[in-house]
């Protein structure tokens, strides 16, 4: 029998962006903070930014169980690597590379771990509650002697609903995102910033990222110590005449502040700054509470149909 070896340490900073810090010894400086401690070492890129079984779908054939990161994740961060490459490189993107690269960044919006674990338990609610709204009817339905909840048929007709649901919205949100195309089409550039006296670092929420509703809006994230890409409506970034250690300085302190938990430099040399600042913003809302509210509430009144175990 094939054994299938399936990848279990999936990244939320993949490799290819996190290679940019690296140094002389192959590798980057992690800055984390644990149980109220900032700590650092020096870690290979692929020994940082992931967890075991991130985006594991549970409930499904272990054949299928990995499909988000192989099927999904990986085939995206390979395009984008080769989009990067491009980037750093100063040519141009034809338009498939421009769509993959504004993949990549809607996916720093959605792939670290507290967003993959929100969605995961939202679709378990809207399941439970679609569900239980059923119940009655299908009770009345069931032939004389079933005893069989819909619950119960669910799970074995369906095994692992929700967190297919929750697989198939993580890909559709970053894939099919109605911001895509704003994206692609803004204007996009990289500035130069090795004339900073302190380096960029990254995190792991490191896109800033200005509502596309706003006409001012703009995307900026770090590509390496010293470049930093930019997009825009209009090139202002190409007019801009800014100190290099001024900006260096301000993108860090907001890709810190938005950080929740890890860090990451080609050196420890800010280390001091990083414990000040992560975490000092607060964590992108996915969804309000209202927003919630009215999927729970449509789940109790607009619960999918479910065929019964005999037809």
């Amino acid at each position: 029998m094939t054994t299938i070896h399936l990848p279990r340490n999936h990244h939320f900073n993949p490799v290819f962006y996190l290679s940019q810090w690296v140094g002389d010894d192959a590798r980057v400086c992690e800055m984390r903070f644990v149980r109220g401690k900032m700590v650092h070492k020096r870690k290979h890129p692929q020994n940082t930014g992931r967890l075991k079984d991130l985006y594991r779908t549970r409930g499904v054939p272990e054949v299928n169980s990995q499909d988000l990161e192989v099927k999904f994740m990986t085939p995206l961060d390979t395009k984008a690597a080769a989009a990067l490459w491009k980037i750093l490189e100063g040519n141009t993107l034809d338009l498939n590379e421009r769509v993959a690269w504004a993949r990549f960044l809607l996916s720093l919006l959605y792939r670290n771990r507290e967003c993959v674990e929100f969605v995961k338990r939202h679709m378990a609610t809207l399941w439970q509650e679609a569900t239980a709204a059923l119940e009655d009817d299908w009770a009345a339905q069931r032939v004389p002697g079933e005893h069989q909840t819909l619950a119960d048929a669910t799970a074995a007709r369906q095994p692992g609903a929700a967190e297919r649901s929750a697989a198939n919205i993580l890909a559709d949100i970053i894939g099919n995102s109605s911001a895509l195309p704003d994206i692609v089409k803004m204007h996009w550039g990289k500035i130069d910033l090795r004339n900073s006296q302190i380096p960029l670092l990254t995190s792991d929420r490191p896109l800033q990222f200005v509502g596309l509703s706003d006409p001012n809006a703009y995307i900026a994230l770090p590509i390496g110590p010293y470049d930093l890409f930019v997009a825009a409506f209009d090139d202002r970034f190409n007019r801009a005449r800014v100190d290099a250690t001024e900006l260096a300085y301000r993108m860090n302190k907001d890709v810190v502040a938005n950080g929740r938990e890890f860090v990451w430099g080609a050196d420890a040399e800010q280390v001091d700054f990083v414990r000040t600042w992560i975490g000092a913003n607060p964590d992108r809302t996915i969804l309000t509470k209202q927003q919630q509210d009215q999927g729970i509430a449509a789940a109790r009144g607009c619960a999918p149909t479910v065929e019964r175990m005999d037809d």
